[in-house]
Formats: C-alpha cells, sequence, structure tokens
C-alpha cells in the first residue's frame, strides 16, 4: 500500500526497552529492492539519527540486497532472520505445485519442514535438492553469520499487516500516506505514554525461539 511510483515502504521499527514496545521510527518509500536503494535508505536513516544508530541486532526480510546493505551499514551487527518470512518461499511453492491446503498446512507446522533450515545441505537427499537448496536451507546462513530464530509473531510483520489495513485503496495519493503515518506516530506516542503511566499494558509479542536438529536426527536411516 504505498503512492506510485514506488514499490514499497521500509518501515524501520526499534524497541523501546523501557516498555517493551516495538515501535515504528521511520517510513521509507523505495522505488526498487536493489542493494543500493536499501543501501541509500538505510543511510539517510543514519544520518537522520545524527550517526548515532548503532544496533546490536537487525531483524529483516530474507532478502539478499537488504541483508548485504544492512551488514555493510553495520558491520558489527547480527543479523536475525524471521523464520515466518522464510517460510513463505515453501509455501508459495507448494501452492504453485497444488498441493492440498491441509497438506500445505501440516508441512507448515512447527517441527516438520522448518527443521530442514538447520540441517546441512549436504545431508539433506538429492530429491530435495531440484528446488534450490539455496532458496529454504538456512543451515549456510547460519555458517555465514545469520541467525535464525523462530517469531512467527514478529512484531514487525504484525504491523506491516495493520499499517496495509489502514488503507483503502492499494495505491493511496503521497499526501494520504504522509497524514496515515503521521497519525500513526500519534497513536504510539500515546501509547508509550499510556504504558509508562501503567494505564495499560504492552502489547504482547511472541518471545524467540532458535530451530533445533531432533535428537534422532544422528540415527535416523
Amino acid at each position: 500500500m504505498v503512492p506510485l511510483p514506488f514499490t514499497q515502504c521500509l518501515i524501520v521499527m526499534v524497541k523501546d526497552p523501557g516498555v517493551d514496545v516495538y515501535v515504528p521510527a521511520m517510513y521509507v518509500l523505495l522505488d526498487s529492492k536493489q542493494q543500493d536503494v536499501y543501501w541509500n535508505a538505510l543511510n539517510y536513516v543514519i544520518i537522520q539519527t545524527g550517526r548515532l544508530l548503532e544496533p546490536a541486532t537487525v531483524t529483516c526480510d530474507f532478502e539478499r540486497g537488504l541483508m548485504n546493505a544492512v551488514t555493510d551499514q553495520f558491520p558489527l551487527v547480527k543479523i536475525v532472520g524471521c523464520l515466518f518470512h522464510w517460510k513463505q518461499a515453501p509455501r508459495r511453492k507448494m501452492i504453485e505445485l497444488r498441493i492440498p491446503q491441509d497438506q500445505i498446512a501440516s508441512a507448515l507446522t512447527p517441527g516438520v519442514l522448518d527443521i530442514l533450515t538447520i540441517i546441512p545441505v549436504d545431508q539433506i537427499a538429492d530429491k530435495m535438492q531440484s528446488y534450490g537448496a539455496d532458496l529454504w536451507n538456512a543451515e549456510s546462513m547460519t555458517a555465514a553469520g545469520v541467525d535464525l530464530q523462530n517469531r512467527t509473531n514478529n512484531p514487525l510483520e504484525s504491523y506491516n499487516r495493520a499499517f496495509g489495513d489502514r488503507f483503502s485503496v492499494k495505491y493511496p495519493s503521497l499526501l494520504s500516506f504522509v497524514e496515515t503515518a503521521k497519525e500513526e506516530s500519534r497513536r504510539f506516542v500515546q501509547l508509550i505514554d499510556e504504558v509508562k503511566q501503567n494505564r495499560r499494558d504492552p502489547p504482547r509479542h511472541a518471545q524467540s525461539v532458535e530451530p533445533r536438529v531432533p535428537n534422532d536426527f544422528d540415527q535416523f536411516e
């Protein structure tokens, strides 16, 4: 839900540890998903924060261009992959193959298909390789320093949907987009104030859970 000619909005969220609330800090309209575009967007964010932004971790989509831009701008950062986003690739492939919805739901149940993300590629049957292990196997990402975690209730993913629902049309005007972003900012200022004054609890969000290879994997033949 972005105004033309833009193709997407990069929402930069930060966590306020004092109130345990994830806050959308910036909305950056982008015209492509190229690495240099992400790099420039992050550079803009760094400049607007007085070059004081030094995140310890960054959670983002599994987009190589975005991850490269993040590590280039923040060399010491730890990228945390979101398992929710990872599951979108095999889900789309299963739909393309016309696999029944109940079987897709079963395959995406925690502890089933997602276990393949942390099993070394050379230990997976050849038939699985035909889909292209680089699309779904995160074992190599782990070796490269990408930390895959189970955040199916990822605050950013949840907010992306909520923010998109604020618009009644697919391509809102630029003015409508800006006004909606302003309204969201005021809403979060009020939310933080209410949490600080104990008038409400912070929104709930799932705890991070790292997927692990089952104990009996080595005995499997």
